[in-house]
């Protein structure tokens, strides 16, 4: 008879409107569903979510983590730390730690105290752990140039894609006509998604309209509007946060979708506009080349004029039903949540040597 491992995976994030959030809430069902023999499952979930995938799993309550891992009855063979930014991860005896790290856009972003607290923190938890993956090759070699640890204990597991042809499109209220040709991107509004390329840009499409979607409580909005007032030709939109139902509208109906972020562990949202049918164009920075691979065109200068050129070219050789278009959304399909769960259910068996 086996003896059954436990493996905790940390869902914390669960109802988060985050990338952390959307991983979770699309692994956290396909690993419950699965039929494990020799492995347990016990899942971090928001209190309010104990029970949601059955007695297959057990549950420990985020609120109160440190206390209810402390008390769980059983040994736990591996803990699965799902992001680098965990606020708990209980260390025991002869317990694996498994961390997958996202990012080090903290590198770029922040600088003196608070990037070297940050760097210190990241390499305190990978040091402290078993093995490491991460979203991308980038992301890998990333964490490789900054934390010393061993590089044959890091792997690439891709993020999936939620099923997005699934969701029944509904059109914004703010698109007023339908038929009036636009571009569409989408993502937190922060410095480092580059969205105020795109602005100066739209002089050079005066029958197109702009609309900027994702969270904009940050104080860069208020930069990007000020900017959009004085140079979006009063036809560039900020509009705040927008419903899965209304992203996919967008999507499928855009002329082209705008990608020119600088910093990207992943880039979910390209591979989101590549399954639904939409015209990608990309900056070449940080991942992105990498997850677009020969499916997006690249922006290499970001003058407004030669913006404009890579956008005007990539348009006019390409449409909807092309076979471009198809092979794009083909190769969107291939990033999945079954292949990721795959993944790590196989790695979880490979570190627990089952």
């Amino acid at each position: 008879m086996h003896m059954t491992r436990r493996v905790l995976v940390d869902f914390s994030h669960y109802d988060d409107l985050c990338g952390f959030g959307e991983i979770a809430r699309n692994y956290a069902p396909r690993l419950a569903a699965r039929k494990v023999d020799d492995i347990r499952f016990i899942f971090v979930l928001p209190e309010k979510r104990m029970g949601l995938f059955g007695e297959q799993v057990d549950y420990i309550v985020r609120e109160r983590k440190k206390q209810e891992a402390s008390q769980y009855p059983y040994a736990i063979d591996l803990w699965h730390a799902t992001d680098q930014q965990y606020n708990f991860r209980l260390c025991r005896p002869g317990m694996l730690q498994l961390l997958t790290v996202h990012d080090l856009n903290f590198m770029r972003e922040k600088h003196g105290l608070h990037k070297l607290r940050h760097i210190l923190q990241l390499r305190h938890r990978v040091s402290h752990s078993d093995y490491v993956t991460t979203i991308s090759d980038y992301a890998r070699q990333d964490l490789l140039a900054h934390v010393p640890y061993d590089a044959s204990r890091v792997q690439v597991i891709y993020n999936g894609i939620a099923e997005v042809e699934h969701i029944v499109p509904q059109q914004p209220a703010f698109i007023a006509d339908a038929n009036k040709p636009f571009f569409f991107t989408i993502g937190q509004i922060r410095e480092k998604k580059n969205f105020q390329t795109l602005v100066p840009m739209m002089q050079f499409f005066p029958n197109h309209h702009l609309y900027i979607c994702g969270d904009d409580h940050f104080a860069y909005a208020d930069t990007l509007r000020q900017l959009i007032a004085t140079q979006g030709e009063g036809r560039v939109s900020l509009t705040g946060k927008i419903t899965n139902e209304e992203k996919s509208w967008l999507y499928q109906h855009c002329a082209a979708f705008l990608f020119p972020s600088r910093l990207e562990g992943f880039g979910i949202p390209v591979l989101e506009a590549m399954r639904l049918g939409a015209k990608v164009f990309s900056s070449r920075m940080s991942s992105l080349p990498e997850v677009c691979g020969p499916h997006a065109d690249y922006w290499d200068d970001y003058a407004p004029r030669a913006m404009a050129d890579v956008v005007e070219k990539g348009l006019k050789e390409w449409s909807r039903d092309s076979a471009e278009a198809q092979a794009a959304a083909a190769y969107g399909r291939s990033f999945n949540y079954d292949t990721y769960t795959d993944a790590y259910v196989a790695l979880y068996r490979k570190l627990l040597g089952l």
